[in-house]
């Protein structure tokens, strides 16, 4: 019987959930604090806030004030590893760092740790908006 513990996973196929977890989190937030914004509008939102950079920003800043030992772990255990791709418009570092925050957002999503992805994207978003001012 296949082990569906999110331990006993590749990170990289953790980050490719936790992509998507995060797009819809960023998603969701931009359409509940800017209901007025056209689809288009979204998305180029949506996109400043989902791409290496700031991803590997918001690794940074969780790393130093909120993250416990174990949640970093998963993040630095994707961060070191290789991949045959990288963002267009992105360093590898950027890339690997977004890469590790993705896929500590996909192990808390598979292990059911809803209310600690809410979190940690409540500081991510906040961190973002501050960024913004």
């Amino acid at each position: 019987m296949a082990d569906h513990r999110p331990e006993t996973m590749q990170p990289l196929s953790l980050a490719f959930v936790g992509d998507a977890v995060y797009s819809v989190y960023v998603r969701t937030h931009l359409l509940i604090e800017k209901p007025y914004l056209k689809p288009d509008a979204i998305h180029r939102e949506a996109n400043r806030l989902v791409n290496a950079g700031a991803q590997a920003e918001a690794l940074d800043h969780l790393r130093k004030n909120v993250l416990t030992e174990d949640e970093w772990d998963i993040a630095r255990k994707a961060r070191n590893k290789s991949s045959a791709t990288r963002a267009k418009n992105a360093s590898i570092k950027d890339y690997r760092n977004a890469s590790g925050l993705e896929a500590l957002i996909g192990h808390l999503h598979i292990s059911g740790n809803r209310n600690r992805i809410d979190e940690l994207m409540e500081i991510i978003l906040e961190t973002g908006r501050d960024n913004d001012e």
